[in-house]
């Protein structure tokens, strides 16, 4: 499951050990952060709801320039390692921690990272290794030790409330507009070469934010959804071969969003009538889908109407838990196979009873698998080489002058 990327919360100016604190929390949520999106925006609606807004605040957003690519190496290791090695004088790494191999290792991935373009081979030599699983827990932390030794210290006092999503950054600003502002965006800008378009951002009582509208009104954050006017709506076709469950699991998790980004019922509205539109605009039935959104729109509300309270299980817990005890039956999927449930019957009826008695197996669950498909087969990664006409060819003659076909 994936997990937040830590708050970073400055009303209350921070001591070293709370930027520990941070740096660490968004350390390990980087590591899962590729990317629960819906999460990480409903984090951010539950923390500035909860908000009373002061006088005069207001809310700016901004990008990173090609973060990325714009991260150096060499700065990058000697921030990180001077963070990982304060932690560990501190004695806040685990006692086992590897802390020279992880040193070793982070400049080993980050400076010897090779593509393959047809039978040609690049090393790259500038920005953050791409395709690595280490690239998002370095950018995070990598600009997060800034934030705590320069941006934090310097303008906490004004920074009623900021978030960064990796290279999106939100805020609620409570000083000036001229000074107190234009020494900010100074300050974002200041590390290394990466740059930020904050200066081409004006603080504002309305901003978007990851796939979010939020609003000052009344002293308070009020929200709703943003689409980019681009979005093509592609949902899957009512021809194509997925399990019937997976357009209404569709429905039902957009309209969760909707319902729980939209302060205003009308906007709620909106946008389950525009979600209804798009799916037959794809060819779906009016009286299916319709039958659908009118059983998702009740449901999402009694969820988000049920207060849950979480509990910490104990390990004699998880060992009872009925999940615990199921065996997962792993199927491609054919829309004329076997049916789901002609496939629980029979192993009730040839193995229920023995996988219970024998091994604790209370329930099956069926897992369906999609085959492949055309765009396994139109977009592969690897570059078709033409007889004749590889890569290496062709870039040997254009830096030779010449014009290849």
């Amino acid at each position: 499951m994936a997990k937040k990327l830590g708050l970073v919360r400055v009303r209350d100016a921070p001591k070293m050990d709370v930027g520990d604190e941070i740096m660490l929390a968004e350390a390990r949520e980087a590591v899962v952060a590729e990317f629960d999106f819906d999460e990480m925006s409903q984090q951010v609606l539950d923390e500035v709801r909860r908000l009373h807004i002061p006088p005069g605040a207001k809310l700016f957003t901004c990008d990173a320039n090609a973060m990325y690519n714009n991260i150096d190496t060499d700065h990058a290791i000697e921030v990180i390692t001077w963070w990982l090695n304060g932690l560990n004088e501190q004695n806040k790494l685990p006692h086992d921690f590897p802390l020279e191999a992880i040193l070793e290792a982070m400049e080993i991935i980050m400076k010897n990272n090779i593509f393959e373009f047809g039978d040609c081979y690049f090393l790259q030599l500038l920005g953050t290794a791409m395709g690595t699983s280490a690239a998002v827990m370095w950018a995070t932390i990598y600009y997060a030790y800034h934030e705590v030794h320069t941006l934090i210290p310097n303008h906490g006092h004004n920074l009623f409330y900021f978030k960064r999503f990796i290279d999106d950054m939100f805020g609620i600003w409570t000083g000036n507009a001229t000074t107190d502002w234009s020494a900010f965006c100074d300050d974002v800008d200041n590390f290394g070469v990466l740059t930020w378009d904050i200066k081409d951002q004006k603080l504002s009582s309305s901003v978007d934010f990851l796939d979010l509208t939020l609003s000052i009104k009344h002293n308070k954050i009020v929200s709703r959804t943003f689409q980019k006017k681009m979005n093509l709506y592609l949902y899957i076709l009512p021809m194509s071969a997925h399990s019937s469950g997976c357009i209404k699991g569709t429905i039902f998790g957009l309209i969760r969003r909707y319902h729980a980004q939209n302060t205003y019922r009308h906007d709620f509205i909106l946008f389950v009538s525009l979600l209804y539109r798009r799916l037959i605009a794809r060819g779906w039935e009016r009286e299916a889908m319709k039958k659908l959104i009118l059983e998702a729109c009740p449901y999402v509300q009694r969820k988000a109407n049920t207060n849950t309270t979480v509990t910490q299980q104990t390990p004699e817990a998880l060992r009872d838990d009925p999940d615990e005890n199921r065996l997962f039956i792993y199927i491609k999927y054919h829309p004329n196979d076997v049916p789901r449930q002609r496939v629980q019957q029979l192993y009730q009826q040839h193995c229920g009873e023995l996988f219970e008695r024998e091994i604790g197996i209370k329930r099956p669950t069926i897992a369906y698998s999609r085959p492949k498909n055309l765009g396994d087969l139109i977009t592969k990664a690897k570059l078709h080489q033409a007889p004749g006409q590889t890569s290496s060819t062709i870039l040997g003659e254009f830096r030779n002058g010449l014009n290849p076909p």
